[in-house]
């Protein structure tokens, strides 16, 4: 039997109440984690940086994990209660629900304790990720900004890729939606991790694993190793690190005609903590884009059927263009993205699938 087998069996014979199953997820992804941290927290040491980066993200992020987690999980919980709702009026009255219960009271008793370990293990994930990725101006200062503005306009045939959307620019109830989906996409982030810790399919349980050491490697590899390699500010900072400070200003004027875009005024706030030698959360970073890898992600792991392929592929276009059309990221920024989630997801498949064979295709 594999270690990882051997090791989870030994720690599921504690009286907690979940199972064998869920430490073969715990036990891969914390350990990956602590190995991060430990990384982040010698470059922590030996790479100053800013006086700000010397402070720690962790508590910052449990906020933000347990927010973004009850926002994911109420709508969830609506969905649920709707879906319980219609099976008591077809499966028979209160029967359905007690034959729903059924034989699930450890399962429900793990819950909670499932449930705070994936927000302790995200927070931890994130904390490492950010530790690292304040310290790219220090490391590499930008470079690629100008590079990449050009390889966009070689790619939209001399032309900006912000340009093709001015019936978006045109439209504000189209670009403030664009805006709001783009800006889900933390509550989607967060909620698809905690659920990769909650939910109760054993036989699925390889392929949640696989979801989470993906999002690590592809955040690790894209977010940090190659971030520091690409580094760059994206669009929304040209005026500050470009050639040109006024190439980007038409896109700025654009997105500040529109009220109440939550766009600009993130970027603003990043751009202003990053002068003053703060941390914020996030850092600035723009290649490889880490909103379209993960949205790539979310088509791999959950675009099992045609309709949910066709969700969660449209959702990772408006990802894709959004970043562009509110200047968060050049268009290269997403393809890179995508490339590396792929990449990832892939090995991350043939790591998965010698740790729990029953993993498949």
């Amino acid at each position: 039997m594999p270690y990882l087998s051997r090791t989870a069996r030994s720690l599921s014979l504690t009286r907690l109440p979940w199972r064998q199953t869920d430490m073969r997820l715990l036990v891969p992804v914390f350990a990956m984690i602590a190995a991060w941290l430990t990384l982040s927290t010698i470059l922590k040491a030996n790479v100053h940086g800013t006086p700000g980066a010397t402070a720690t993200l962790t508590a910052s992020y449990y906020s933000y994990a347990f927010r973004n987690a009850l926002m994911f999980f109420q709508g969830a919980l609506i969905i649920g209660a709707v879906r319980l709702a219609l099976g008591i009026l077809k499966g028979g009255g209160l029967d359905y629900l007690k034959a729903a219960v059924a034989g699930r009271k450890k399962r429900l008793m793990a819950l909670p304790l499932l449930f705070v370990a994936g927000i302790v293990s995200f927070a931890l994930f994130m904390s490492a990720y950010s530790t690292i990725k304040v310290r790219i101006p220090t490391l590499h200062p930008f470079a690629w900004d100008d590079t990449f503005a050009a390889w966009d306009k070689a790619l939209f045939l001399g032309h900006d890729p912000w340009t093709a959307f001015g019936f978006v620019y045109r439209t504000p109830a189209l670009l403030r939606t664009i805006d709001f989906l783009y800006d889900l996409w933390a509550v989607l982030l967060v909620g698809s991790w905690i659920v990769c810790f909650v939910t109760g399919d054993r036989a699925d349980m390889p392929r949640r694993l696989r979801y989470c050491l993906s999002l690590m490697v592809t955040w690790f590899i894209g977010g940090n190793l190659l971030a520091i390699l690409l580094s760059s500010a994206g669009p929304c900072f040209y005026e500050h690190v470009g050639a040109d400070p006024t190439h980007y200003s038409g896109l700025a004027a654009h997105l500040a005609a529109v009220p109440g875009l939550r766009a600009p005024d993130m970027q603003a706030m990043l751009w202003q903590t990053f002068q003053q030698d703060g941390l914020g959360i996030g850092g600035i970073s723009a290649a490889p884009s880490m909103h379209c890898a993960t949205a790539f992600l979310f088509v791999l792991m959950f675009g099992r059927t045609p309709a949910w392929r066709a969700v969660t592929g449209a959702y990772f276009c408006v990802i894709l263009f959004g970043s562009v059309i509110l200047g968060w990221h050049y268009f290269v920024d997403g393809l890179m993205g995508m490339a590396v989630a792929f990449a990832c997801w892939k090995a991350c498949g043939h790591v998965v699938g010698r740790l729990a064979p029953a993993e498949g295709s």
